[in-house]
């Protein structure tokens, strides 16, 4: 054990000989999980992780902006001013979930008791719509019941006393609105909304589906590598001459396998940390959970790595086979856009690539909160992966 954890620590160090191989491992995953959860989640500057609503205002008046006043209120939606123009492109161009039209006479409708309409636009099969759909309706609900009530109000008011003018009239119903107002946002009636101690949300954050998608992503790629690693020793002769040792050869393979193991561990370990400390990711849910994970996932790569260096002839090829592999597993299982948002023959369809397992497994314990119970279905794919993988790998493996 103690010889092949020598090899193995030896080619993780080999792995750094060249500088630029930084920027593989930690630069671009972190620079691409920022630009991502940004984009996916249209958040702001200022960390607000609300779900950014394009709001055209086109009426502008008292109702409208107290409309927008409630929605800026809401733990869901943060209202950002934009022409009816600007906000249908948002919706249209994907960078937004949803988009808000008021109209103009929303106001003067529902002061006059009118049925009074206003457009949300939502992007097709997105999740989020769906909660910016509820954050509006509540607002809209607010204004409407609160403008009901103080017409009520007023109506009643005048039928035991006309006002004196219409100045005395406007100051009763402004009165009663700022009355009915208060009512609504504190009921004497209140639901008392507790959490469950495992989290059963069905989709990802923004930061949570950019954080694990992208250590996904690039972390697969270096793991595949290992295949350059292997044609390299072969075309060299070095991997003969230590076959010629004295010392086993499942020792010299185990320690250049896990030479790979440990550099794909310590990369997911500081994209972890970076997507907990900066982002905010909550992936302490279950350690024992997540580091089986890790494990499962960095076998069923490397493996495949090993399987790829048995159908590459140059090391450039295994490379080239190594980023393009990677990256169109990521993209196709999950790791840049979430899966939810697709058609279900197409999540069943990808169910055939290992990434599509790791996504739903890291994504179990960072979104929904999973265990080990949890989470054993998608790490035993992930095995069996890596079982079939190096199974037809050392079979076919060429030693000179």
């Amino acid at each position: 054990m103690r010889k092949l954890l020598a090899i193995a620590w030896l080619d993780f160090k080999m792995g750094f000989a060249d500088k630029s191989e930084l920027v593989f491992f930690l630069v671009l995953p972190v620079v691409f999980t920022l630009i991502l959860a940004g984009a996916m989640g249209g958040g702001s500057s200022d960390g607000d992780t609300r779900y950014a609503l394009p709001v055209a205002d086109e009426d502008a008046s008292a109702l409208s902006s107290q409309l927008t006043a409630l929605l800026a209120e809401s733990d869901v939606v943060r209202p950002v001013a934009r022409t009816r123009a600007e906000a249908e492109a948002l919706v249209r161009d994907g960078k937004v979930a949803a988009a808000l039209i008021v109209p103009t006479g929303f106001g003067e409708a529902l002061m006059a008791g009118r049925v009074s309409d206003i457009t949300l636009t939502q992007v097709p099969n997105d999740t989020r719509a769906l909660a910016v759909e509820q954050a509006v309706r509540a607002a809209a609900d607010r204004v409407s019941n609160a403008v009901l009530a103080a017409n009520a109000s007023v109506a009643e008011a005048e039928r035991i006393r006309p006002f004196a003018d219409a100045a005395a009239r406007q100051a009763y119903f402004q009165q009663a609105m700022a009355m009915a107002q208060e009512l609504l946002a504190n009921p004497p009636a209140r639901a008392e909304t507790t959490h469950a101690p495992e989290v059963i949300r069905t989709s990802a954050s923004p930061a949570e589906q950019s954080s694990v998608g992208q250590l996904v992503t690039w972390v697969s790629i270096p793991l595949i590598g290992v295949a350059a690693i292997f044609i390299d020793e072969r075309r060299q002769g070095t991997l003969r001459r230590l076959l010629a040792m004295p010392v086993g050869r499942e020792i010299i393979l185990g320690g250049k396998i896990g030479g790979r193991l440990i550099h794909g561990m310590v990369q997911m370990a500081l994209l972890i940390l970076f997507g907990a400390l900066i982002l905010g990711v909550n992936w302490g849910r279950s350690p024992l959970a997540l580091v089986l994970m890790m494990l499962a996932f960095a076998l069923a790569f490397v493996a495949f790595g090993v399987l790829v260096g048995t159908v590459a002839k140059t090391p450039s090829q295994a490379n080239w086979m190594a980023i393009s592999s990677g990256m169109l597993m990521a993209a196709l299982g999950g790791a840049w856009w979430p899966l939810e948002i697709t058609p279900q023959v197409y999540q069943q369809a990808v169910r055939i690539f290992p990434t599509t397992w790791a996504m739903a497994g890291f994504s179990d314990i960072v979104a929904r909160g999973q265990g080990v119970g949890g989470i054993l279905p998608e790490a035993g794919v992930l095995l069996a992966f890596a079982a079939v993988f190096f199974g037809i790998g050392f079979w076919r493996l060429r030693y000179e």
